[in-house]
């Protein structure tokens, strides 16, 4: 009678052992699951962003770089807070590499904003759908103001990415 309880015990425990071990695989595995989901519909977004520089032109005697994008891409792009400027541009009297600080209003010395978004930017044919989203076939133009002023007479290099890692670089002059 004592034996049969003890392995009773015993059987128990491993039943409960095997049933927790069974529980953390299934969860391991979820957890593993939903990762992979997210991976993919990550992949899949940047498959369907594309952007592209149309104009880059200095501007207030090369204060400020003025730069063209369209999207043309199939994803909407907006949360610009989230998005890198970097320009590498001769000041005439050395290099300067600098990444630049997003602002929703007027950029101070060395921040960036989203001037405009138009449907056509050489017509300025406003946009209409969305405000604030730069949407599939629509040109954004972005304005940086630098310190200090590009140097005359030199050629320099924007790179402008978006949060999902998708990039677009474009040479300007003064």
């Amino acid at each position: 009678m004592e034996t049969a309880i003890t392995a009773l015990i015993v059987i128990s425990l491993l039943v409960l052992s095997i049933l927790m071990v069974s529980d953390r695989s299934l969860s391991a595995q979820a957890t593993f699951s939903e990762s992979l989901r997210q991976m993919q519909e990550g992949i899949e977004e940047r498959s369907r962003t594309s952007i592209t520089p149309i104009k880059a032109e200095t501007q207030d005697s090369g204060a400020t770089i003025e730069i063209t994008l369209k999207n043309t891409g199939n994803t909407k792009l907006a949360d610009f807070g989230q998005w890198d400027v970097i320009l590498e541009y001769d000041t005439g009297g050395g290099w300067q590499t600098r990444w630049y600080s997003y602002t929703a209003s007027s950029p101070a010395s060395n921040q960036w904003t989203v001037a405009n978004i138009y449907l056509s930017a050489a017509t300025l044919t406003p946009e209409i759908f969305e405000p604030k989203i730069f949407n599939p076939g629509e040109e954004m133009v972005i304005q940086v103001n630098v310190s200090p002023s590009v140097g005359l007479s030199t050629a320099n290099w924007a790179t402008i990415a978006t949060p999902n890692g998708i990039s677009a670089s474009t040479v300007f002059t003064h």
